[in-house]
């Protein structure tokens, strides 16, 4: 089509934002509990030991869980560069799943112009998700 990025990746992206979204939700409500209960105390520490008090891996595993609420939320961060019109294009075609057709009517819209706010609005996204 001319562009410079892959409109199937950038459409698979966006298609799966309400999954992304989801599981960003339930990932959330579990990184509220992912905290070490305790700490090493200083007296337990033996000459040489090791004075890990396994923080650094309860960082990882928060790392490791946060990453589809950082995709989640760099989604809606993109949107919200887009018009009106552009972001609820995004939001019946791709998070949605209406077909062009319905999604035409309800913005009651010519075919050529959804094709033109398609074009525009997949080219932002590329440009900042891409």
């Amino acid at each position: 089509m001319g562009s410079w990025y892959s409109d199937e990746r950038l459409e698979e992206v966006l298609a799966g934002y309400p999954l992304l979204r989801a599981q960003a939700a339930m990932e959330a409500a579990e990184l509220r509990h992912l905290f070490p209960n305790c700490t090493r105390r200083y007296e337990d520490l033996t000459p040489g030991g090791n004075p890990s008090d396994g923080t650094g891996a309860y960082a990882v595993k928060r790392e490791e869980r946060s990453e589809n609420i950082r995709r989640a939320r760099a989604i809606e961060i993109a949107c919200e560069a887009l018009s009106p019109q552009e972001r609820e294009l995004v939001r019946l075609l791709y998070f949605e799943g209406w077909g062009r057709y319905q999604a035409r009517l309800r913005l009651g819209i010519q075919k050529s112009y959804l094709f033109k706010i398609r074009r525009s609005a997949l080219d932002k996204l590329a440009a900042i998700l891409l």
